[in-house]
């Protein structure tokens, strides 16, 4: 698998369990809103389908389809995850968002959801980063160590995205104030993880260079 075609389906993956988790979501405010008879009508299917395509995406990654084959199977699955989102965003707006709307917590969820996605999209492009981004996790050892970058962008993107999956699909379901608590608690777990393990592999990266300590 080539550079490009591996950073597609790694994308594709990622971009079907942000559908999955918002999937998960709106399936648990509908039994939790509308009764479980009602949420079961239909809409589990796409939640099945699309963990299917994410179970099918990883199958591909292990064994990638011929060159010449790639750029279609991309986008032939691109198009059909593309469905399988606003089928599901279709079908929970108009089940859950009339019985919904009137409930003082409804706005503030949805503001939430947001939130959350940001987080794991954030975390999704962590890894991508160049050692020295104004957007990376910038503290004096992963700047003067690119092992300690790596390790420190590895971590913190592994922790932003699954977290912020985790919270995406249960955001829907809880309190708004235990929402927003999930989440700053994410970001703390987060930087701290990466401060850790960076720190760790700047001590052991042989060619690091200065002191490991803030400069301005």
């Amino acid at each position: 698998m080539t550079d490009t075609a591996y950073r597609h389906s790694a994308f594709l993956e990622k971009a079907g369990l942000v559908v999955l988790a918002v999937e998960v979501a709106i399936l648990g405010a509908l039994i939790a809103t509308t009764g479980f008879d009602r949420a079961s009508q239909g809409y589990p299917i796409l939640v099945v389908a699309t963990a299917m395509f994410v179970a099918g995406q990883r199958r591909l990654a292990v064994w990638p389809p011929n060159r010449g084959a790639a750029q279609w199977i991309f986008a032939s699955r691109a198009a059909a995850l593309t469905m399988l989102a606003l089928g599901a965003l279709a079908i929970g707006f108009y089940r859950l968002v009339p019985d919904t709307a009137p409930a003082p917590g409804f706005v503030p969820r949805g503001l939430f959801a947001v939130m959350w996605l940001i987080l794991a999209l954030k975390g999704a492009a962590m890894g991508k980063l160049k050692p020295g981004s104004a957007m990376g996790f910038c503290v004096s050892w992963t700047r003067h160590s690119r092992l300690a970058w790596e390790r420190a962008h590895r971590v913190l993107g592994r922790v932003l995205f699954w977290c912020g999956l985790l919270g995406l699909a249960i955001n829907l379901v809880v309190t708004p104030l235990v929402s927003i608590a999930m989440w700053a608690g994410t970001v703390v777990l987060a930087v701290t993880a990466a401060l850790i393990e960076s720190r760790r592999a700047w001590h052991r990266d042989p060619e690091r260079s200065g002191d490991g300590h803030a400069t301005s």
